[in-house]
């Protein structure tokens, strides 16, 4: 399994609001292509999307079985890569989940 760590942060409503280097490294999109975007519409394959989708509500629900998941994203060049993944709920003062933080790591 690779050391690189693939780092995005969505918001509630899987909006990418933060992308690493290693992220633009392993997927082939720079910062500027992503930030912004829906995280399902361009990282997700058809195939699975509903799976990941319904992971991504659940972990808002608070959902422990799901910190730790793995999944394909389709690269910039049409590549799929396997990701494994530790989330974590972002939380506002007062703890209220406004985001996802998500380290991925090459399986």
């Amino acid at each position: 399994m690779s050391e690189v760590k693939f780092q995005v942060q969505l918001d509630a409503g899987a909006i990418i609001k933060e992308f690493n280097d290693e992220a633009c490294q392993i997927s082939g999109y720079t910062k500027e292509e992503v930030i912004g975007k829906n995280w399902f519409e361009v990282f997700i394959p058809e195939s699975n999307m509903m799976e990941v989708l319904e992971v991504f509500q659940n972990l808002f629900k608070g959902d422990n079985s799901y910190w730790e998941f793995e999944n394909e994203i389709t690269c910039k060049n049409g590549e799929k890569k396997l990701l494994k993944w530790s989330n974590e709920i972002l939380r506002n003062n007062i703890g209220k989940p406004y985001g996802i933080s998500s380290k991925g790591t090459l399986s």
